[in-house]
């Protein structure tokens, strides 16, 4: 569940219809650096924090299980892009997990005494864990199909772009359980390993554009963006629970799963409206707009059929998640050749998200700000 939640937080903190130019005229470089902070806390199927009201029975005794997660994370990212052309560009995406901090708790509710749940919850739910390291990296194309930029400030007053990229898994993903690698408390070293990636190959095309006109002098744009998503079913290392079967023996457990599981993560459609004000003429654009994600339903083949079905959805939870967000941003231009500071062109970025409550599902609600700097350098 994390590690899928970490890639598509990273996502969706790129996915802001970023900077002013969608592509950058040919032979020039553009360099950034975006550093952002988040947390967040797990929303339900009710759009209320935490996973509430899990039914599970163990030895003839029922129990009912509020679950809440909480994550902290400091990431910066680093983009590369160049211009083939006045109508393409090429872009890679490296980040970098500074730290990513999750918070498990829970509450158990029964007619019985909970304290043996409550015990074999601890062993296999450490209250915190944390990881940091390298992300999954991107690499893509942007292409203008109609229209002209509106850095070129001519023509048609629109444009649009298409997109194809691809996300890599280079970050660290579930470590492999082995009955032998414990801590001095007997606790698998599995379960307190926090993953950053999910394994899997993302596949994204994209339709985006923009209308732009001046009025009084000003630039005002509005920007859209569609992408749809996919996946490469990939081999993964399970994540062990307890929580789908009347069974507490990891051992055991491990054995009717099996050691590693086929996965696919259910395909993605993203949305994105956008409208900039230009507040100083070529130096200041206020932005301010609104993100949308709908997924599929995640699929796991394993060597149990009920487990596999466990996982993708049960009781209150579902791996189909919608995610709405709201964001706004301020950027400052020095790019200008007769205005500008300095010898080195560059482009800063200060911006807020948030997430919008009861329109966010089975997912981690996240608030977030960043601060971001691009340079364009000309290669000749």
């Amino acid at each position: 569940m994390n590690s899928k939640i970490l890639f598509l937080f990273i996502l969706l903190s790129t996915l802001v219809l970023s900077q002013t130019h969608f592509t950058i005229p040919q032979n020039v470089w553009r360099l950034s650096f975006n550093q952002s902070i988040a947390s967040g806390k797990w929303i339900g199927h009710d759009g209320e924090k935490g996973l509430k009201d899990l039914k599970y029975k163990l030895k003839g005794i029922d129990y009912s299980i509020d679950q809440y997660w909480e994550h902290a994370l400091n990431a910066q990212e680093f983009i590369l892009e160049y211009g083939f052309s006045d109508k393409s560009t090429f872009i890679i995406q490296v980040p970098i997990v500074q730290k990513f901090n999750e918070d498990h708790a829970w509450l158990i509710s029964s007619d019985s005494s909970t304290v043996v749940l409550d015990d074999i919850m601890k062993f296999y739910f450490p209250n915190n864990k944390s990881n940091s390291g390298l992300g999954n990296v991107t690499v893509g194309m942007k292409k203008l199909f109609i229209g002209n930029p509106a850095w070129r400030g001519e023509g048609r007053k629109y444009s649009i772009y298409g997109g194809l990229d691809a996300t890599f898994p280079f970050g660290q993903s579930l470590k492999k359980y082995y009955p032998k690698d414990i801590d001095d408390n007997g606790i698998p070293n599995q379960f307190k390993h926090l993953p950053i990636s999910n394994g899997v190959t993302k596949w994204r095309g994209s339709l985006f554009g923009e209308l732009y006109r001046k009025i009084k002098g000003r630039l005002i744009n509005i920007n859209w963006s569609f992408s749809l998503s996919s996946y490469n079913r990939e081999l993964i290392n399970p994540s062990y629970s307890f929580l789908w079967i009347e069974e507490t023996g990891i051992d055991s457990i491990s054995k009717v799963i099996g050691n590693a599981v086929l996965f696919e993560q259910g395909k993605q459609i993203s949305l994105s409206i956008q409208g900039q004000l230009e507040l100083w003429p070529k130096r200041m654009f206020l932005s301010s707009g609104m993100d949308w994600m709908k997924s599929g339903r995640d699929q796991y083949f394993s060597n149990s059929d009920k487990w596999d079905t466990w996982m993708s959805s049960n009781n209150n939870y579902d791996t189909k998640k919608t995610l709405s967000t709201q964001f706004i941003k301020l950027n400052f231009l020095n790019i200008d050749p007769f205005k500008q500071y300095g010898p080195i062109p560059f482009e800063l970025e200060f911006g807020i998200r948030w997430y919008v409550p009861y329109l966010t599902y089975h997912t981690f609600g996240y608030t977030s700000s960043w601060l971001k700097i691009s340079s364009y350098f000309q290669a000749w």
